[in-house]
């Protein structure tokens, strides 16, 4: 006779960025699923995040018998369950348990592509219950198939960001970006991830970054003329974007001049405007 432990699928997080998947000017919603998937194949989140398990929420992972598994995109937690029923959990599993996870930026470059504003006292929550110190406009974390991005409406509260660091050990309070906050089952019936009678829904979460729109400044080394563009443009790694010098200056420019596109290593803010700045 032989035992076959099981483990199935208790919720997965999935993060994407802009920055990464669009091809120039063409957005990665926009494309077909064949040039998706070209994509996708490219995609890793190591190239600009590390997420983590607290301490805590690793305790908790090995008391309920509980995974944690990287993917290419993100993460997925495994919980094992019974022989007899692959979404019953073999522990049962409390609705209000909660599992929290670090989210640390590890390319200094993030902020000059990715469309979001950044504060010293303040970090990004990605939970499906309300803090009682956040306002009820109050945004939760999307689900896959929400065309939602990620903004600075996840930014909480300065007391809200303190209370969420308190609970952290000492090496864990370093260089935060966001935390994400699950728990079993959220303020709305769509954030669930247990039923009520304790069985998984299995949801898959999602975390998407947009890239940041600069307007782009050429600046001429030998003349000491800059020009900019009329409307900000998108930084991609992949693809290129073309200018129009006719219609993306004023004045015009020649029609037969060529201009290059921007590295995201030389961003200026302006009151509130990013500029890009390339030297020709």
């Amino acid at each position: 006779m032989s035992f076959a432990i099981t483990y199935g699928l208790l919720f997965e997080v999935t993060f994407l960025h802009n920055y990464f998947l669009n091809n120039g000017e063409e957005t990665f919603a926009a494309m077909s699923d064949s040039d998706k998937e070209k994509m996708m194949q490219q995609f890793t989140t190591d190239a600009f995040t590390t997420i983590t398990p607290t301490f805590e929420t690793y305790r908790i992972l090995q008391n309920y018998k509980m995974v944690f598994k990287k993917t290419k995109t993100g993460f997925r937690v495994y919980i094992k369950v019974k022989e007899t029923d692959e979404i019953d959990p073999y522990i049962k599993i409390p609705v209000d348990l909660n599992l929290q996870f670090l989210i640390k930026i590890n390319d200094y470059q993030f902020e000059n592509y990715t469309d979001v504003d950044f504060s010293l006292n303040q970090v990004f929550l990605f939970s499906n219950v309300r803090p009682p110190t956040e306002p009820v406009t109050f945004e939760y974390l999307p689900k896959i198939n929400d065309n939602k991005l990620i903004s600075s409406v996840f930014l909480v509260s300065e007391e809200t960001t303190s209370n969420l660091i308190s609970t952290l050990q000492p090496l864990e309070k370093q260089d935060i970006f966001g935390l994400l906050s699950l728990t079993l089952q959220g303020d709305n019936t769509s954030g669930n991830i247990i039923d009520n009678f304790g069985k998984m829904i299995s949801p898959n979460f999602k975390i998407h970054f947009d890239n940041r729109k600069t307007l782009w400044r050429y600046i001429n080394r030998k003349t000491g003329i800059t020009i900019k563009t009329n409307t900000a443009k998108p930084l991609t790694r992949s693809g290129f974007v073309e200018i129009d010098p006719v219609n993306d200056f004023t004045p015009s420019q020649l029609p037969d001049t060529q201009y290059p596109n921007p590295s995201v290593k030389s961003i200026t803010k302006i009151s509130s405007d990013y500029y890009s700045e390339i030297f020709i």
